[in-house]
């Protein structure tokens, strides 16, 4: 089946929308405005206006846009484990968590801090809370394909804070989060160390 072409418009507006993603991964939602959207996106100012109700609704499209990258991130981790066994050694299983729970595509520092910073923006707010089910989902498939019994929420949360305190402290965020995963599969039993 085939996609029908886009129009001038609706591509237009994809465009600002995916603007407005790229600027608030990098940036957080700050500094997501109509000028930098419209710059970012080769567009006319008047676009960003003309598409969108306001900037909380073009805020809104670029979080769930993005949040929707999220979720994909980890269906594709799933779907490319389907067909292989589970893993055996703690350091193979930590990996793959690692790789459905935190972007490759974007600096980790930049991601923690729009995250943080989207308790102040509403609409981004409200399109996280209202996607996280199908983020967890996501990424409980890839902890059920494992044979782990811990929930996708307590191990994103696990990944989310170590994110953090790897950012107060100065100190690597994968690194962290890699160890601070292990130390939660041993606590639990979930894996022999290594």
């Amino acid at each position: 089946m085939t996609t029908p072409s886009l129009t001038k418009g609706e591509q237009r507006q994809r465009d600002l929308v995916r603007a407005a993603a790229e600027i608030l991964r990098e940036e957080g939602p700050g500094a997501v405005s109509h000028r930098k959207v419209a710059a970012r996106a080769s567009a006319s100012l008047s676009a960003t206006t003309y598409y969108f109700t306001g900037l909380d609704d073009l805020l809104g499209q670029a979080a769930s846009l993005n949040f929707n990258g999220w979720i994909e991130r980890a269906a594709r981790v799933a779907a490319e484990l389907e067909n292989r066994e589970p893993p055996t050694s703690m350091d193979d299983a930590v990996e793959i968590v690692l790789k459905s729970c935190l972007p490759s595509d974007a600096p980790l520092e930049n991601h923690y801090l729009q995250l943080t910073a989207a308790a102040e923006y509403p609409a981004v707010r409200k399109v996280y809370d209202d996607n996280r089910s199908a983020l967890d989902d996501a990424i409980g498939t890839v902890l059920a394909w494992m044979g782990s019994r811990l929930s996708a929420r307590l191990v994103l949360a696990v990944v989310d804070g170590a994110a953090v305190e790897a950012l107060s402290e100065g100190r690597d965020i994968r690194e962290t989060a890699r160890a601070l995963v292990r130390e939660l599969f041993v606590s639990m039993g979930e894996f022999a160390a290594d």
